[in-house]
């Protein structure tokens, strides 16, 4: 069996806990890479250290190969960890054994075009948000299989993933989402019509946002991929041919896990 340690470079501490737990798992007769080392054929299960930015990096970069992903929380909250790191340890046996359910998570693609060609494409996990870097309104118009149902005039526009709904799109007002669903949560941020609300749809179809008005505005990709929106671009977002598979060692089930999590956040 083969692990992939992926740990957040910038913190100490999970650099500390990854150059500890290589050799407790070379001692299980485990070949252990780091991230930052040559990596060779796919490992058989990824270990990620840190919190959901971590997290959320590690997918973008190794859903694609179909690997299964622990999440193992050294951040705050832990929204997409499955366990603690004081947990891991206790576990490993099961890791070993395969002891563990698989939730696949469904994940976006997003291309940034250039006229009708593609100049930067990105995968995605929890969220594309476009918005204004300064107090002015911004504007664009969001096709949906080619159907524009308004432009949207706000401070910008978020589309999630069901896995995203309780990130950015949940504190702009949109609904949580089944991470079991195949969908695209739409939530605008702080539209100029308050009538305009945010739309769930079906993953099948394809959106496409253009800019009507859109001076000093960004595309962001999980809060952690920055461009400039220009006015000659286009972004199209589409799901992804993949899926993420992250190991559940706990099996107390989504609900049970969001509502703790979400009463931790406002300390409760």
């Amino acid at each position: 069996m083969k692990v992939l340690l992926v740990n957040n470079r910038y913190k100490k501490n999970t650099v500390e806990m990854a150059d500890m737990l290589a050799p407790k798992l070379t001692a299980l007769n485990i070949t252990v890479e780091m991230e930052d080392k040559n990596i060779g054929p796919p490992p058989d299960l990824i270990i990620v250290l840190g919190g959901d930015g971590t997290i959320l990096r590690a997918a973008r970069q190794y859903a694609c190969i179909n690997t299964p992903i622990l999440g193992v929380n050294m951040g705050t909250v832990g929204f997409l960890s499955n366990i603690k790191i004081e947990e891991l340890e206790q576990c490993l046996n099961r890791l070993l054994v395969g002891d563990y359910n698989l939730d696949q998570r469904m994940m976006l693609t997003v291309d940034i075009c250039q006229d009708t060609e593609i100049m930067e494409s990105f995968y995605c996990l929890n969220e594309l948000v476009i918005r204004a870097t300064t107090p002015r309104m911004v504007s664009f118009n969001l096709a949906i299989d080619g159907q524009i149902p308004g432009t949207y005039r706000g401070d910008g526009l978020i589309i999630a993933s069901p896995t995203g709904s309780t990130a950015y799109s949940l504190s702009a007002g949109g609904p949580i989402c089944d991470p079991e669903l195949e969908s695209f949560i739409i939530t605008p941020i702080a539209p100029h019509f308050i009538g305009i609300k945010p739309l769930v749809i079906s993953s099948r179809r394809i959106l496409e946002i253009t800019p009507v008005e859109c001076q000093d505005a960004i595309i962001c990709i999980d809060g952690q991929i920055r461009r400039d929106f220009k006015p000659y671009n286009s972004i199209k977002v589409r799901q992804a041919e993949f899926k993420l598979q992250m190991v559940d060692l706990k099996r107390t089930g989504f609900f049970s896990s969001m509502a703790n999590k979400l009463r931790r956040i406002e300390g409760i």
